[in-house]
């Protein structure tokens, strides 16, 4: 065989070889990126995620229906359906729970989260939280602790509100008060240069959710560590100072008293100077008193500073088909996409740090609800909630109606009513 020929048969046969290689190749490549496209194709299968609320005001639905369409863009395989729950909402939920009809998530409000905890119909979030790479340090810890039980997160709080002082602008400048007060006791003359003319210094209702954070304030404590702590020495101190306000002091009533249904309406009807309570009674006033010139301030403090924080949480039920996607939507509407729609309401506080600045920054004059959050105490009292709160409303209204003298006392009856 000559070298010319020789050469020419290496050649063909190289030529030849690379041409078959390659077309291997590109039905390897081929089948590879089939093979990728149908897990894609897979994984954006369409899903139907349910989402349960309770019947609300037009404008915190409109925040959730925006969410939603934001969420859409961003995973247009999930569709959300809304459920909302209107009557008796935990009632509704529990029969829809037991009957296995639950939304794939649903509000869950801070006070009966841990019937629902320890009861094994949630899902717990932590594997996802990891798996999803969520900072849940971003929340305030005071929110997130509210929906945790036995070692794991059930919930990631959607928005907050705690407790300030309002306070009439016009009455302070008119009794010569320059600033709202800081402690008890500037609380306490305060209210009396406010009271005159038929005005009472400050509206104080029986109620566990306003008295609570004086309880705080003052190194006490309802509930602690699984044990209701009702009639602890310091708890009754602080009652006494309350209800003291009213009994004693002459500078504050209950709305009852006053002739009004509660605190709102008699401090919108200009017979109290100040009031406790949350950030619902700004949307409230501006209905109801549009033209009350009126500031918001942290709560006076005691022994320390302390208010209250109600949360809500968005749940997984247990029993969800499509828990990758309901935790998808859990994080986003928690998230800071999800969250800035919250910021731009003003209806209630982003329940991440990260954002609040930039609500304190668009809504200046609320930033006491903002910096209290960081001192708030949850509105829970583990598996005993109502019965604590029946039985310590109870003792303060006793103390009011001077059916018993003694707040210690009082409190005392409320351990033994709650049964421990």
């Amino acid at each position: 065989m000559s070298k010319k020929f020789l050469s020419i048969f290496v050649l063909t046969i190289f030529l030849l070889s690379t041409v078959l290689a390659g077309c291997s190749s590109s039905k390897n490549n081929t089948s590879s990126a089939n093979e990728t496209n149908t897990q894609k194709q897979e994984t954006a299968k369409p899903v139907t995620i349910k989402l349960g609320m309770w019947s609300s005001s037009p404008a915190e639905k409109k925040i959730v229906d925006d969410q939603i369409a934001k969420f859409k863009e961003k995973y247009p395989n999930i569709d959300v359906q809304i459920e909302t729950i209107v009557g008796d909402y935990m009632q509704k939920l529990q029969t829809e729970l037991a009957s296995n009809t639950a939304p794939d998530i649903f509000y869950l409000d801070s006070m009966p989260a841990p019937q629902l905890m320890s009861s094994g119909v949630l899902e717990p979030l932590d594997d996802y939280i990891k798996k999803y790479n969520v900072d849940v340090n971003d929340f305030e810890p005071a929110l997130l602790s509210a929906f945790q039980w036995e070692g794991k997160t059930y919930g990631l709080p959607k928005d907050f509100n705690t407790l300030a002082l309002f306070y009439n602008k016009d009455m302070f400048k008119a009794a010569g008060i320059n600033e709202p007060p800081k402690t008890w006791e500037e609380l306490r003359d305060v209210a009396k240069k406010l009271t005159k003319d038929g005005v009472k210094g400050l509206v104080l209702s029986a109620d566990l959710a306003r008295f609570d954070a004086f309880i705080n304030q003052n190194g006490g404590s309802v509930y602690q560590d699984g044990k209701v702590t009702l009639n602890l020495p310091e708890n009754a101190q602080a009652l006494d100072f309350y209800v003291g306000l009213i009994t004693k002091d002459k500078v504050a009533d209950t709305p009852q008293n006053m002739g009004e249904g509660w605190n709102g309406d008699a401090f919108a009807a200009k017979k109290a100077a100040m009031a406790i309570e949350g950030g619902w009674m700004i949307p409230f006033l501006k209905e109801k008193a549009p033209d009350l010139n009126y500031g918001i301030a942290e709560l006076p403090a005691g022994k320390q500073k302390s208010t209250m924080a109600f949360t809500v949480a968005y749940v997984m039920n247990k029993n969800s088909k499509h828990k990758d996607e309901a935790f998808k939507l859990i994080e986003f509407l928690t998230g800071k996409e999800g969250q800035q729609f919250v910021v731009d309401s003003g209806l209630a506080l982003p329940s991440r740090k990260s954002m609040q600045e930039g609500f304190k920054e668009k809504y200046p004059e609320r930033a006491a609800f903002v910096d209290g959050a960081s001192y708030a105490v949850p509105w829970q009292f583990g598996l005993y909630g109502t019965k604590v709160v029946d039985a310590a409303n109870k003792a303060c209204e006793a103390l009011i109606m001077k059916q018993i003298s003694s707040a210690q006392q009082a409190l005392d009856n409320a351990q033994k009513e709650v049964g421990q």
